[in-house]
């Protein structure tokens, strides 16, 4: 290259000698010697420059490399994350699925409640008349093991406001499962809700609380299912608002077929044209210690017969009679499923004829004051009975009252691990408006009057594994009734016992 550029300038300064005057040739050789240093310095700044952009090049695409490489590691950790699994600690709650930004959460769950039920002998030597002898022995049953549910639990939420919630049943027979409560819910604010679905809980305090969190092994209370309508296909508005932002307050008021289950209702329609309403209130006012909860329940329904078809009650007290009569019956059944009102066998009633209109009011209160816990409930309920009487005539309504009261202690612990020990005292009344019972036509009903206590104890070995272990006494009038049910052979105290195991995930 150096050797190229002396060739050059000695060629240009050549020419320039010859050409030129010899008195100029010295000027002009130092003119031109300054013309191509000058262009030197501009070549090599040129090729500085080019350098320079060179470098730049390199640098920005490292750099547009290195950010490009970033943006693609977080979209990859934004992919992975975005969706997170897991268990939730909260009882009950189970596995949960759900986005990182929390729009969407799908929460599966479930529980395996199995039950030692332990009766009495049946000691039909005991009982007099052979009608009654014959009645008591179909009616006793031997102390068992029972797998009494089995369930698994979808629930969650789609964009943040819409719900859902998928519980099927899985039974024995011909069904083999059912859906026991399936509802979808759409959350407008905090004081509008509205849920549309088959569910039970827009009446009483029980009948708001899952089986796995109930005080006492098998089922709720008698006299919540003798009065509340249970599972039942509708629509319900409710929501949670605060009255002077102190005073919290629940609402909700919904229309329901009133037939029962979809399964209990032929092709899942409302059978009998009849709607049923309900309405819950609850408040929670400020206490100077513990926390208190009162609510007051209201509903109406109709029983009558269309087109061959009635009204279904999930729990069984109030079903069509069938065989071609237009009334319903009414007969409140026992925690384990006995029949207060009798079964028609022997000298006892075979509940209550009905049809017509029924109105239900109810009150309930919580009082938590750890390590104590309070709660009751009471409900009326009036009941007609057109043209159950004698030649169609109409009868006195049925007057229909009852509650119960629980008192609980905490020997230690909490749900989440602890042992609570509680009793509870029910009482049930059913008679007509007058005092003086009438019967119904061709019946053997009379007033009928149950009293029960339970004792029980329950064991949370962890927030997904409880023992329960429960006492019962019950006293029937008319004690015929009750014959064969554990050891009643004289209309006595019928003694009986519970013990349940709980596993939920």
């Amino acid at each position: 290259m150096a050797q190229r550029k002396w060739w050059v300038r000695g060629a240009v300064l050549g020419s320039a000698l010859l050409l030129a005057p010899v008195g100029a040739w010295a000027d002009k050789l130092t003119e031109l010697e300054q013309a191509f240093e000058t262009q030197q310095r501009s070549l090599q700044q040129l090729q500085q420059e080019m350098q320079r952009l060179r470098q730049e090049r390199t640098t920005q695409q490292e750099e547009v490399t290195r950010r490009v490489m970033e943006v693609e590691k977080k979209a990859a950790e934004a992919t992975a994350s975005s969706l997170q699994t897991g268990f939730d600690p909260w009882p009950g709650k189970g596995f949960y699925l759900k986005s990182a930004d929390g729009q969407h959460r799908l929460n599966i769950g479930g529980y395996v409640q199995t039950l030692a039920q332990v009766e009495a002998s049946r000691n039909e030597e005991d009982v007099d008349g052979a009608s009654d002898k014959t009645a008591a022995i179909g009616r006793h049953r031997p102390s068992t093991l029972k797998l009494h549910r089995v369930r698994v639990i979808f629930n969650g939420t789609i964009f943040r406001d819409f719900g859902f919630h998928i519980e099927p049943e899985f039974t024995g027979g011909n069904i083999g499962a059912r859906i026991e409560t399936g509802f979808v819910s759409y959350s407008y604010t905090p004081w509008l809700k509205v849920t549309a679905g088959q569910m039970r809980h827009h009446y009483s305090l029980e009948q708001g609380m899952a089986t796995q969190d109930l005080d006492f092994a098998a089922q709720r209370s008698f006299v919540n299912r003798a009065f509340s309508p249970d599972l039942q296909m509708g629509v319900l508005l409710s929501g949670n608002l605060k009255l002077a932002d102190t005073l919290p307050i629940y609402y909700g008021v919904g229309v329901f077929n009133g037939c029962g289950r979809v399964d209990q209702c032929p092709g899942s329609v409302d059978n009998d044209g009849d709607k049923e309403y309900t309405g819950r209130l609850t408040v929670s006012p400020a206490m100077p210690f513990g926390a208190l909860t009162v609510g007051v329940n209201a509903d109406f329904r109709t029983f009558n017969i269309r087109r061959g078809a009635g009204a279904t009650d999930t729990n069984g007290v109030t079903a069509p009679v069938g065989g071609g009569s237009k009334f319903h019956r009414f007969n409140p059944v026992s925690t384990l499923g006995d029949k207060f009102g009798g079964d028609g066998a022997g000298t006892s009633m075979n509940g209550f004829l009905i049809n017509g209109d029924r109105v239900t009011t109810g009150a309930d209160v919580v009082f938590d004051l750890y390590p104590f816990i309070l709660k009751g409930e009471f409900h009326y309920a009036s009941q007609e009975r057109d043209g159950v009487g004698a030649g169609g005539s109409n009868l006195e309504d049925l007057r229909m009252m009852g509650g119960y009261g629980t008192i609980g202690f905490w020997l230690y612990g909490n749900k989440l691990k602890g042992v609570l020990l509680n009793g509870r005292y029910e009482h049930l009344r059913v008679e007509d408006t007058k005092g003086n019972f009438t019967p119904a036509a061709g019946t053997t009903e009379d007033t009928l009057r149950v009293r029960a206590g339970t004792l029980g104890l329950t064991w949370y070995a962890n927030p997904n594994v409880f023992v329960r272990a429960n006492y019962l006494l019950t006293d029937v009038t008319p004690g015929r009734n009750f014959f064969g049910v554990s050891n009643n052979t004289q209309g006595e105290l019928t003694h009986q016992g519970i013990a349940e195991l709980m596993v939920r995930f």
